[in-house]
This record gives C-alpha cells, structure tokens and sequence, in this order.
C-alpha cells in the first residue's frame, strides 16, 4: 500500500548514491541521549556512522513517479513475496500456483527471461534445475531488504534490491510477528550496531509455515541473514550472507489427468566478501565484490501422471554454486553521472564476462539514460536510451528503445527490437498518462515448474497498450491504478489485465505534532483476462480473475499494527491450470522497533 502512499507525490528519483538508510519508522523525534556515564563521567552519546557499500540508481526517465520502496515502505505494503510488488508493474504478467510456499514467477510482455534480478549489484542467477533456466522469486528475500528499486526497460525489468544496512550506535532491535489463514505464521527477528570506530554487527532471521487444507499450497522456510565490517567516510569493507531453506510438499493438480507440483526441500545461498573507496554521495568511487550463490535440493527425476504427487517419487540431490566478481567504478559531475561495470561468474569450470556501462543525465527537466551490456552468460548484446522531457510542469514525454543482439546463443536469445512511449498530464495531483510497449519477434520459455510438458512459443510482435493514473488526490487520498491491453491473447499472456488501488495515508501531526500515531489504509482490485498454457493440441486456460484486497496499518510510536484481508469476495480462481488460489486469506500481526 505505501509503494503508491509514500511515493506517490514525490518527483523521478535522482540517479546517485543511496544515503545512510534511515530508521525502519519514520517518526520526527530525535534519537535519546544514552545517559549512562562512564568512570571519567563522559556521557555516551548516539551518533551516526557512514554507511557501507556504494550503490547507485540508474536515472528514472517514468512520466509517473518511480516504482522504488525503502525499507518501512516495503514492509507497509503487506507483501510477504516479492510476487506481490511485481503486481503494481504495468508490463508484468505474475503468476502463483497457491499461497506463499507455491513456486512464483513473473513475465515482462509474455517472456519470463526479461526480469532480472540485482542484490547489493550481485546478479541473482537461477541454479535450480527443476525451473528450466527462470528464476522462482520466492527464492527472494525481500525482507532482508533496506530499498527496492525498479528500472523499466524497453525489453526487460531488471529489479535492484539493497540489503539492510544500520547507521547508528545505539543498538537496534525489531520483532514481528503474524498470523492468519491456511494456518500461516511468521515470525521475525532483527539485531543491529554500529560502534564508534565504524563497525558493523547485524543479525537477523525469519521463520514461516503454513499448513493448506485447501490445496494453496503447504511449506515453511528459514532464512537468516548476517554482517560484519567496518565503514568509514571514504573507505568500506564488510562481509554478508543470507542463507535460507524452504521446504515445500507436493502441491496436487484439480484436473484429474495433469500431474501435481513436486515436494522440494532446497537451500539458498548467497554471500559476499566487499571493499569500497571513494566518495559516497559525488565524486569517483570504486567497488570490488567477491561472492558465491549456492543451491541446494531434491530435484524429481520422473513426471506423475496422476492428480497427486506421490511422496515416493524418485528424487536426487542437486548442488550447485556459482562465483560473482564484479568491479565497478563511477564519477558524478554536475548532472551526469558514468558507470562502468564488469562482472565475472564462473560456473562448472566455465566462465563467463558480462562487461556494461552507464551514462545518465538529469538537468531539471530533462532525464536521459544510456545502457550498454555485452553478457557473455546469456551471449547476448544490449543497447538501450531512455529519456523523460518535461517541457510544462503539468505535461511531461518519455520514451526508451532498446536492440538485442545475440551471439554465441542464438536458439535462446534471439535479437530484437523493443520500444516503450509515454504521455501524461498532471490532474493537479496524480498523472494521468497513456502509453504503447512493443517488440520484435521472440522465444518464449515455459514455466515448467509448474509442468513439464508446458510447451515454448515462438511469438510474433507484440504491443501492448497502457493507462495509469497515479498520485494524490486530496487530504491523504491517493490513487495507483492501471490497464494493459496487448494486442492480442498469446501464450503465458493475458489479453488485459489491470489492478486499481486506492489508498488513504495521515500522520494527524496537527493532533499528534511528535509523530507519535499514522494510519495506512488501502482498497485494491485486480483482474486479468484467461491465459493460455500451451500443452500441444489441447492448449489448457487459466481462468481469468477478479480480486478485491484491503489493507490497514496503524503505527503507535515504534509498534505497527497490521491487517491485511485478500480475496474478499472469495472470488475462485487460477492463476496456473489446476492449482486453485486461496479464498478469503486474512493475515494480521505486529511490527516492533526498540531503541535500547
């Protein structure tokens, strides 16, 4: 809910280095002096440190204001998947077998390989074989995160997610703790310090299960996060790891002659070893990153032909670990800013260069964006220029283009052409805009985790058309509403589909002037059109689908009440054939901060 709330009235966001995180609750209250006194009677005092790592955003050149979340707004959403974020994007087709322990994946224009995915500039690759070369987003983390940001592309989305990050000195503890529906709980821990000279100590972790009697889907999983380093104002080293597991049972199908989802039993792993010098907010800067993705888990060997998956079906360990080198560099100066990128994985005893570079202008009304990438994982070459011209403070023009270019992998990558335009208008508050994606002729791979046998599409130009309006409205209100309608019905693509939301947002400063109280509230509705899953001559529908959810979070000094209810017409529905989506789910639960 607050991805439109918090943002909804702020302009483009500017490409540079993201600042010391602030506190996970933003309440306008200084932090307490420790009074404690020591022998020589010097009073200890909270201070803030500089903060590790440097990141920076590529320039958004959106007519409407960005798709990007920090750390409380991430949480005030209600999203417990990173599924559940990818919804709010106008390109993307999301997809769910059940509830939150389900496999989850998303497509851009039809193609699931067009979302990637960037943690702390490490990019996420997929290493599980079971999936067929598309990354389950389940795998994500998302509540290990301090921001996300989301850069739309011509041709791909590609998703830039910044782990947890503490600045201060006085130790930071936070706990929650949820419940609800298909006999969900959730439970969550997080520890954070910095001491005087610069160093870093975090910890954190996260439990949940859930049991379905519904077929949604039963699994629980446990991830635990931690870092250790030192930061100073022109140099940062730190180490991180973030390591879960997720257990999944098999999921069975309701159409009699179509197999089930296997059971899984898998381990995540990804880990980091980082050093940084160099300005933090302008200047040059350089970055040198050494880390390891790792998996671990059962993959089934054989396909069931039956409704159920048997718990005897024949399964092998599968273990696989790939090492990330990336060096970056950059300068800003004035309103441009350059960066230069290579990054090296090394997989199987091969490896594989992925050299890029960046260049983005912000000059008051004007946003320009270039990208260059040769990706030697995937053998393709990727050139893309965006821009963002507001001439009037109530019109504004955009537009990115993009060529695709394959080499030494042709059969699954071939070269294209993408386009994507704007227009829109200020309606006082919120912008109304119009706008057109398309692109060339392209393979498209199945989703095969959730059937094997689901077929690949080799699909003609699509285009799509696209309405939005998003921002305030009045006194709190806002609105982040939007409609896509492709030119036609095709494989793994819905013909429209849409999701409006409406939302409400106070802190009542003039009654509680401290900041002490915050409401947060949303209504949103979601519908798309059927969407075809090829399996040969007898293609199989997913039935389309009307969602109405609501949300409400009620913030008392550093304690976040939340209520979430989704479905709440227990409308039925699929998003995959045969696997039903839960009726009405109510999830609700606490978030606590202490300063000790």
């Amino acid at each position: 809910m607050a991805g439109a709330v918090f943002f909804a009235a702020a302009g483009p966001a500017r490409a540079q280095a993201v600042p010391a995180p602030s506190s996970e609750v933003p309440i306008p209250i200084k932090p307490k002096t420790d009074t404690t006194r020591t022998d020589s009677a010097v009073v200890q005092r909270d201070t803030i440190q500089p903060p590790v790592g440097r990141f920076s955003d590529p320039a958004a050149y959106d007519v409407t204001p960005r798709y990007e979340w920090n750390r409380a707004e991430l949480f005030a959403t209600g999203a417990l998947t990173l599924i559940d974020l990818l919804d709010r994007i106008p390109e993307l087709t999301t997809f769910r077998s059940g509830w939150i322990a389900t496999p989850q994946v998303a497509a851009m224009n039809g193609d699931f390989r067009r979302v990637r995915v960037f943690y702390d500039d490490i990019e996420i690759d997929n290493l599980d074989p079971r999936t067929g070369g598309i990354l389950d987003l389940a795998s994500i983390q998302i509540w290990t995160l301090e921001r996300l940001t989301i850069e739309r592309g011509a041709n791909e989305v590609r998703l830039f997610l910044r782990s947890w990050r503490v600045e201060r000195t006085t130790p930071y503890t936070r706990v929650d703790i949820a419940t609800g529906n298909e006999d969900t709980n959730l439970y969550r821990g997080f520890y954070g310090k910095r001491f005087g000279r610069g160093q870093i100590l975090q910890l954190a972790g996260q439990q949940y299960g859930t049991t379905s009697s519904r077929f949604a889907g039963s699994g629980d999983g446990l991830s635990t996060l931690g870092r250790v380093g030192i930061a100073r104002d022109s140099w940062s080293v730190d180490a991180f790891f973030n390591r879960s597991r997720a257990t999944r049972a098999g999921q069975p199908s309701m159409v009699p002659t179509r197999p089930g989802i296997a059971p899984l039993d898998a381990t995540y792993t990804n880990a980091y070893i980082r050093g940084a010098i160099g300005a933090r907010d302008a200047g040059p800067w350089l970055q040198l990153t050494a880390a390891s993705i790792g998996f671990k888990g059962s993959a089934s060997r054989g396909r069931s032909t039956s409704s159920t998956v048997p718990a005897s079906l024949d399964t092998t360990e599968t273990r696989l670990s790939e090492a990330q080198y990336n060096l970056a560099g950059g300068i800003s100066r004035g309103p441009v800013r350059i960066e230069l990128r290579d990054r090296l994985r090394t997989l199987g005893g091969n490896s594989f260069n992925n050299v890029s570079a960046r260049a983005d202008l912000e000059a008051g009304r004007l946003v320009g964006s270039l990208f260059a990438e040769r990706d030697g994982w995937r053998g393709t070459t990727l050139l893309e220029a965006g821009a963002r011209l507001q001439p009037l403070p109530f019109f504004a023009v955009s537009g990115a283009v993009s060529r695709t270019t394959s080499g030494s992998l042709p059969s699954l990558l071939p070269g294209s052409i993408a386009a994507r335009a704007e227009a829109g208008v200020r309606l006082r508050g919120p912008w109304l805009t119009l706008g057109a994606i398309t692109r060339d002729t392209t393979y498209v791979a199945p989703p095969i985790v959730y059937d094997t046998l689901l077929l690949s599409d080799s699909r003609e130009r699509s285009t799509g058309l696209i309405a939005s309006l998003r921002g305030p409205l009045w006194k709190g209100i806002g609105v982040d509403a939007y409609i896509t309608r492709w030119d036609r019905e095709r494989p793994y693509q819905p013909r429209y589909i849409s999701r409006s939301e409406l939302n409400f947002a106070s802190d009542f400063l003039r009654r509680f002037p401290r900041g002490e109280l915050s409401v947060r509230a949303a209504a949103i509705f979601e519908s798309r059109g059927t969407v075809v899953f090829p399996l040969g001559a007898e293609d199989t529908d997913a039935a389309g689908s009307k969602v109405l959810s609501a949300l409400l979070e009620v913030r008392i000094m550093r304690a976040v009440v939340s209520y979430q209810q989704r479905n709440i017409l227990a409308y039925p529905y699929t998003q995959v054939p045969g696997f039903m989506m839960p009726r009405v789910l109510a999830i609700y639960g606490v978030r606590w901060e202490f300063w000790n």
